[in-house]
């Protein structure tokens, strides 16, 4: 039988009654379950004149959990740098950098990445939160519809070639790529990974940690990894020229390699890594694909009601991003992602789109299945540059990447206000989410 744990409302009155009794390690303890539980990427802990406060990062939006006195503030730090032993709890002039391993109170296996930053009143505490207890889901239930999802199987099935994802924080781009590696992970399949930090242990990988206080950086574990017989060969994020130089490399010898890189959207990439003094010809002749991601809240199916959004100036954006792409294909795609065609007229015409209530239906109290959360699950909006012939010569032309995009958005290409507009017309995602993700495109 599985073990019960208090809600997260009961762990945040916990939270409060710590920091009423001032006991700093429940305090710890109950602040870190409550972020996990309510899937924070960030925790900041801020001093300011006269009080502290606690805010969580969910959904890229920060939401303050809770105030305390701050003469707890402190202590509440000089707890975190002891455990850490990573740091100097005497030191408080300069920032200090820490990496610790723990447990939540719900028994989750989580990696803190933190970071101090002495501000005028005290030190801040920023900690990025790494939850290992996660399980990575199937390719096939990531919401990668029709197109985006036949070209991103088709692009890690490939003998060799880059596959790179470009993603803002905690838009869980990990999960993409586990979920990628887990479809051809067989027996006659040699997958090497490099990861920073490894946050899920996979069965028959060979996942290796990186080590850059030591030397051991992206770029000299792919010289080590190339001896290792790979097939396909993960590396963490594509941080220098040095590295990218050596995934194409590794691609033109008959890798596959799958990779990370920081950018606003898929076309966007190929400015950056052409500021890293990559040749357009290795470009072209390397890159499979390039795919750009977002997360954000679902709607929750059991209290979502209809609105009109006609009055919405985003609600004609979202009509205008259908503009210039090939009919043909937009209606394939229709229908390929089952959207219902009366559903499809209802936004289109008579400007039907939903919004959470909070409350059930029946009985008009709190929500039971989101239980006020706004949502009941994540959505995933992708947007996937396929490097086509057509792609690839205006590549090899040194066109601007601007023109790529538009090339493609023209043709076949569903960029992310297109992914997630469709997901607004299926119900899943509130219309002002959209714009909260992804800007528009003129």
């Amino acid at each position: 039988m599985a073990q019960q744990f208090p809600s997260v409302q009961e762990f945040k009155e916990m939270l409060n009654k710590s920091i009423v009794w001032a006991d700093i390690v429940k305090i710890f303890d109950y602040l870190l379950t409550v972020g996990v539980e309510l899937w924070a990427s960030d925790i900041h802990i801020e001093p300011f004149e006269n009080f502290a406060r606690i805010r969580l990062r969910i959904d890229w939006v920060l939401q303050e959990l809770v105030q305390y006195p701050k003469n707890l503030h402190d202590s509440v730090i000089s707890k975190f740098k002891i455990e850490s032993w990573q740091m100097r709890p005497d030191e408080k002039r300069i920032p200090q950098d820490a990496r610790v391993s723990t447990m939540t109170q719900t028994n989750k296996e989580i990696d803190l990445r933190a970071n101090t930053l002495p501000t005028v009143w005290w030190e801040k505490l920023c900690m990025r939160i790494v939850d290992k207890s996660k399980k990575t889901p199937p390719l096939e239930v990531l919401g990668i519809e029709w197109i985006n999802g036949d070209l991103i199987t088709k692009a890690i099935e490939q003998p060799n070639g880059i596959m790179m994802t470009t993603w803002p924080t905690w838009s869980w781009k990990t999960t993409t790529m586990y979920a990628s590696l887990a479809k051809i992970n067989n027996v006659d399949i040699n997958i090497t990974t490099f990861e920073d930090p490894v946050e899920n242990k996979m069965f028959w990988l060979n996942q290796s940690q990186v080590r850059a206080d030591i030397g051991f950086t992206f770029a000299s574990w792919l010289r080590s990894a190339l001896r290792q017989d790979p097939d396909v060969i993960l590396v963490w994020e594509i941080r220098d020229h040095e590295t990218l130089d050596m995934a194409m490399e590794a691609a033109m010898t008959w890798h596959m390699v799958v990779s990370t890189i920081h950018t606003n959207s898929a076309a966007e990439t190929l400015t950056r890594i052409s500021n890293m003094w990559a040749k357009w010809f290795m470009i072209a002749w390397t890159f499979n694909i390039v795919m750009a991601q977002r997360l954000a809240r679902k709607v929750c199916d059991h209290c979502k009601v209809a609105i009109n959004v006609s009055s919405d100036e985003r609600y004609q954006w979202t009509k205008q991003c259908f503009a210039s792409m090939d009919k043909d294909i937009l209606k394939a795609e229709i229908i390929q992602r089952w959207i219902d065609p009366n559903v499809w007229q209802a936004y289109m015409s008579q400007w039907v789109a939903y919004i959470w209530s909070w409350k059930d239906p029946a009985t008009w109290e709190v929500c039971p299945v989101c239980l006020w959360s706004w949502c009941k699950w994540r959505v995933w909006v992708y947007e996937i540059l396929h490097f086509n012939e057509e792609v690839k010569e205006m590549v090899m032309r040194d066109e601007k990447a601007m023109d790529v995009e538009k090339v493609a958005l023209a043709r076949w290409m569903i960029s992310l206000e297109r992914d997630a507009v469709f997901k607004v017309i299926k119900g899943f995602l509130p219309l002002d989410a959209v714009y909260k993700l992804v800007k528009h495109k003129e």
